[in-house]
């Protein structure tokens, strides 16, 4: 009985284990034309991400110089603060929610997850230096560093998504570029 009861409980897991595969068994591989159209809708997502990021970080940088110069008040101020608050909240979130099909080759998703990875990295520092922007735990270093942190993971993130747009066949590696102009 125990012996029937131990076979059951492993087809069983066996079962489970075939059914609880993160990909779906109909997942068929996708063509060039799909792959190179969800890396570049990949890209233009991102591309628009960064851009909002960019314009709430200047708008920052903006007020805070004038703050500084005495153009800007102390209400001006904290209100410039909080929307930088909002927007590099609203950032992260936008990134997290980016999806990776699965169809795609494995070293484009790679190339793809790990950019996801160091985008999502870079705008987690970049929310966590604008919630620090206004704190008195927060030295102007501090903030900076923060920043040039995220920079750097943004770096990291840009290099992986051109790995993969090249892997793809949407742009020429530097190396095939270089072959060209000489």
């Amino acid at each position: 009985m125990k012996r029937a009861f131990l076979i059951g409980l492993i087809i069983v897991f066996a079962v489970l284990s075939a059914c609880s595969s993160n990909e779906p068994a109909t997942t068929a591989p996708a063509s060039e034309a799909e792959v190179q159209e969800s890396v570049l809708n990949y890209y233009n997502e991102m591309s628009k991400i960064e851009q909002l990021g960019k314009s709430s970080l200047e708008e920052f940088n903006t007020a805070l110089t004038s703050y500084s110069t005495g153009d800007v008040t102390d209400k001006q101020l904290e209100k410039a603060i909080d929307e930088f608050q909002s927007t590099s909240a609203d950032i992260s979130d936008q990134a997290e929610e980016v999806k990776i099909p699965t169809s795609l080759p494995v070293k484009i998703r790679d190339l793809l997850q790990e950019s996801l990875i160091a985008f999502n990295s870079a705008y987690s520092l970049k929310k966590e230096a604008s919630e620090g922007a206004d704190s008195d735990n927060v030295s102007a270093e501090e903030f900076n560093d923060l920043n040039q942190k995220a920079d750097l993971a943004m770096l990291y993130g840009i290099s992986k998504l051109n790995e993969a747009r090249e892997a793809a066949g949407l742009m020429k590696s530097e190396d095939e570029t270089k072959k060209v102009q000489k």
